[in-house]
């Protein structure tokens, strides 16, 4: 992998793998990472409470909230969206790095355990992303919530759902929110940039199982027009809050990324764009890595600045 391309040593030995989005083997990762996610939650040095929002069609979705020891109230939030191509289930990954988010930069997090598909295609997960979001403005006192400081965020797909949100509240209750922190984020639903169209041999998540993805998650042709907030590329960006864009230097989303980070400057928005390099798609699973360090870093710095 070296050879080919220049990732750090650090991330060069991650598996180079093409995702199918299987139903069994979707199954088989989520039991995984629910089991994982049981354990991390019970080790955190935050303060933890579950809640059950109420959908349009009675069912229940889990959101939880973490608090950080003395934190004063009422707090400004992170709305958090995880990763995970729209099918995968948050790893233990997703809460530890939400921990530190809200210990260092003295935030509250509101974690949204979204709907997956293929089970639940697009507007499902997208449509529980954003019923979070209303959830928290009109119950933010009762949560100690700052209403005046309320960011979305995510990573990968989480970052595909935090920028929909963010265009949605736009154009439906403007000035919600402070800031948007979108972390390698997936935006283009056509896979047609260079890095998705050639990195098809990259570790953890390739420009095959990007249009995978889409294929899955819209049900039908990627290359389609995508509906209103699905692929946030093509979305208006005009009258966006503070932003920071993330990208991954081996990431077939790396290209999208830069182009949305663009869109957003030629809009008016002030955007801090941090492109990683020597990095793959979630290089940050690499927690003693301290280019993956730096990451982390960077999200936090940008979170104190969008709050304070």
């Amino acid at each position: 992998m070296n050879k080919k391309y220049a990732i750090h040593k650090d991330f060069a030995k991650m598996p180079a793998v093409t995702i199918a989005f299987k139903p069994w083997i979707l199954f088989l990762i989520n039991v995984m990472f629910r089991i994982q996610c049981y354990f991390v939650r019970r080790s955190l040095n935050v303060a933890v409470q579950d809640h059950h929002i109420a959908r349009p069609d009675g069912t229940k979705m889990l959101v939880f909230t973490m608090t950080p020891p003395g934190l004063q109230e009422p707090a400004p939030t992170l709305i958090y969206y995880h990763g995970g191509a729209f099918a995968i289930t948050y790893a233990g990954l997703h809460i530890t790095n939400c921990q530190r988010y809200a210990v260092k930069a003295g935030c509250k997090i509101v974690f949204v355990d979204y709907l997956l598909a293929p089970k639940h295609p697009f507007p499902a997960g997208f449509d529980d992303c954003y019923l979070a979001l209303q959830w928290v403005t009109e119950n933010a006192s009762t949560l100690g919530v700052d209403v005046s400081r309320i960011a979305v965020g995510g990573d990968s797909a989480g970052g595909a759902m935090s920028a929909g949100v963010a265009q949605k509240v736009r154009d439906e209750i403007p000035g919600t929110l402070c800031a948007q922190m979108l972390v390698y984020p997936v935006t283009d639903n056509t896979c047609s940039t260079t890095s998705a169209t050639n990195f098809v041999d990259v570790p953890l998540f390739n420009a095959r199982s990007n249009r995978n993805m889409w294929e899955m998650y819209l049900h039908g042709d990627s290359s389609e027009e995508a509906p209103s907030y699905a692929a946030p590329g093509f979305g208006k960006v005009e009258g966006l809050p503070l932003s920071y864009v993330e990208t991954a230097e081996f990431d077939p989303l790396r290209d999208e990324g830069l182009a949305y980070a663009a869109r957003l400057q030629e809009a008016g928005t002030d955007v801090v764009l941090n492109e990683t390099k020597g990095t793959v798609h979630g290089y940050d699973a690499m927690d003693g890595s301290a280019l993956s360090q730096a990451g982390i870093q960077n999200r936090v710095d940008f979170l104190k600045r969008a709050f304070g």
